[in-house]
């Protein structure tokens, strides 16, 4: 029935889903649909564009018949727009982004189960070859990267932070000026490109992050005009990279 392996059509479906629901759809479609929602032509466009992707990777990927292939494109076309409907009703945001693209890659992981018999061995067969010890280390040093480790950058430097005077008008004007949390998740990327970086070898790319990072600092502490706080910006900073360089290291140890 089909001229490709189960996991390459799999591949080929969730390729086919980011090409239509990033590609293709303009962002005059997407401004529609938030506005007009149901009544949005641009919705149903966009529905039948992703299920004319099915329908062409099912044609070209197996032997079905051109009418079986219609039929689940256009399946997935309803499929596609009820979950993109739901998703315009509840709200935007990056929680409901993520759960609509959670059913949609969901929807095509069912299809692949169901059009190949082998599917699940296939997912078997692949999950034996993983390493799971060495899978395990690399998320725990990421999980670290993010909230453990500001933590232990808080405790390091909580002897200091203490002793630290900052005029509270001034203090109020910089909080107003700032994203909130922008710097934790700062710290969070900073550290998870640090670590990536690492355990690929890209030294380089290492330094590019520092030193971008210290262009920002730089024009923070100009504005500071306070020693103590420079001292204390600068100290965090050091911990931060620290924690990521000596986590890459001993991980990329171990693991070779």
């Amino acid at each position: 029935m089909f001229q490709l392996d189960g996991l390459p059509v799999l591949l080929m479906l969730l390729l086919g889903h980011v090409i239509g629901d990033f590609f293709l759809q303009p962002n005059s479609w997407v401004k529609d649909k938030n506005t007009r929602q149901g009544r949005s032509r641009f919705l149903y466009y966009h529905a039948l564009v992703h299920g004319a992707i099915v329908m062409a990777i099912l044609s070209c990927a197996s032997t079905m018949s051109v009418l079986a292939s219609l039929l689940i494109g256009l399946l997935f076309a309803f499929i596609h727009g009820v979950i993109d409907y739901a998703k315009i009703k509840v709200g935007r945001g990056f929680k409901w982004f993520l759960i609509d693209q959670l059913l949609h890659v969901s929807s095509l992981v069912l299809l692949w189960f169901y059009l190949f018999d082998n599917a699940f061995q296939q997912i078997i067969t692949l999950g034996n070859e993983l390493d799971y010890s060495a899978a395990l280390l690399v998320t725990l040093a990421y999980v670290m990267m993010l909230k453990p480790a500001s933590i232990i950058i808080g405790e390091i430097l909580s002897k200091w932070s203490a002793d630290l005077e900052v005029d509270v008008s001034d203090s109020q004007n910089k909080k107003a000026q700032s994203l909130p949390n922008a710097g934790q998740y700062l710290g969070y990327l900073e550290r998870v490109l640090v670590l990536t970086f690492i355990l690929n070898g890209q030294y380089t790319a290492v330094g590019f992050v520092l030193a971008a990072k210290s262009i920002f600092r730089m024009g923070d502490l100009r504005e500071a005009h306070d020693r103590k706080f420079t001292e204390y910006v600068m100290l965090g900073s050091l911990f931060s990279v620290s924690i990521a360089l000596f986590t890459g290291f001993v991980l990329a140890k171990l693991l070779s």
